[in-house]
This record gives C-alpha cells, structure tokens and sequence, in this order.
C-alpha cells in the first residue's frame, strides 16, 4: 500500500510504499516529525494481521500502544534473523528509530537483508552516507513550511542541506485530521472551536 506522508516543495506527492523493498531512512531537526511518521507507517505495516514488526527506539514507550517488539536502540546489536524467528521475510518489518545513536559494527546489523526498513536520523552526514553507500535506499527530508529556520528555508527554496545525504527529497508532512485511520488510541474528540492541530496521512 502506498502511504502519504506529505508533499514536496514543488507540490508533488511523497509516500512510501509499505510493498517496497526499498529502505526508507526519514531525516530532520528535532520535532519535525521522523518518529510520528515511522509510527504511523508501522501502523499500516501492522493492519495486516500476519505481519510481525520490530522496533529499536531510544524511548520505547512512544511505542507501547502498536503490536510489536520493542527494544532499546542500543540492543540492535542483538538483532539476530528476526525474520526466521517470526515467519516469512515478506512479513516483518524493521524499524530503528534513531539510527544517530548506533557504531559503525550496530549499523551493518541495523540493515541485515530484511525486505521492510525504516531509519530515523537527525541528519548525520557520515552515518546517513554509509547507509547509502551500502544499497537503494529513499531518503525523505522532513521541513516545516512555516515559520521555517535558515536550513528549511534553503530546502524549500531548492538548495537542499548539507547535514543530509545527497539524494534527500524534502517533504513538508500533511496535516492529520483526528478521524483518519489509522490513528493514535490516546486522540480524544475535540471541540470544532479547538484550536487544536495534529498530523495527518493517507492512502491511495
């Protein structure tokens, strides 16, 4: 299923598709979304019943409410053939989010051959490059279009950023209405006179 995320700069759409082989890494500032959006794909990911995902984050309880293991960043060195302990390799999803945090000897078993990944990065030049450099990988910039710093704004108006990989599509995250689906359990109803704003996804 190809997921939504956003739009780029220039108005076209930017998604990932949950079929694909290739590894999605999500990179930005802090608050820009990367966790939001890894948890809302392994949300879909999850819809399906049959699929299994393993996630390694620094704070797992962000985490608690999804169907899936979850780790400690650091014990990805431990990650040994999660897909044959689970099933079919079609099946299972891996996600690190933070992949900052992790050497050189983690990061080759951060990416062990399993069909399903997503990385979160701040934008390590020298980590996001090694990752590249091993394979296909789609690497979506998430910005902010309003009230943007020097860097987005630099993005938005097509210099790119230096922080990331080369390659990075730039992506401003769509707006998330409170009854799209799926969504976090903890969203309450709110008033129409809220002034309340939250992220929003589709799929096509």
């Amino acid at each position: 299923m190809d997921v939504r995320i956003g739009i780029t700069p220039d108005g076209r759409s930017a998604g990932f598709n949950t079929y694909s082989d290739l590894p999605l890494l999500l990179v930005g500032d802090a608050g820009r979304g990367k966790t939001t959006i890894a948890r809302y794909l392994t949300r879909w990911w999850l819809a399906d019943i049959t699929r299994h995902a393993h996630v390694y984050a620094p704070v797992t309880i962000e985490w608690a409410d999804l169907r899936c293991e979850r780790l400690p960043v650091e014990d990805v060195v431990d990650l040994v053939d999660p897909v044959g302990r689970d099933g079919r390799p079609e099946d299972c999803l891996i996600v690190v989010d933070g992949i900052d945090t992790l050497c050189e000897n983690q990061l080759a078993l951060a990416a062990p051959g399993a069909p399903h990944v997503i990385w979160t990065s701040h934008g390590d030049l020298s980590l996001t490059t090694r990752l590249r450099a091993a394979g296909a990988l789609r690497c979506l910039g998430l910005v902010r279009r309003e009230h943007a710093d020097a860097a987005e704004a630099a993005v938005l108006e097509g210099q790119g950023r230096l922080d990331w990989p080369i390659g990075t599509i730039a992506v401003i995250p769509d707006q998330r209405g409170l009854m799209d689906f799926p969504r976090h359990r903890w969203q309450a109803s709110v008033p129409t006179n809220s002034t309340y704003t939250c992220w929003r996804a589709v799929a096509r």
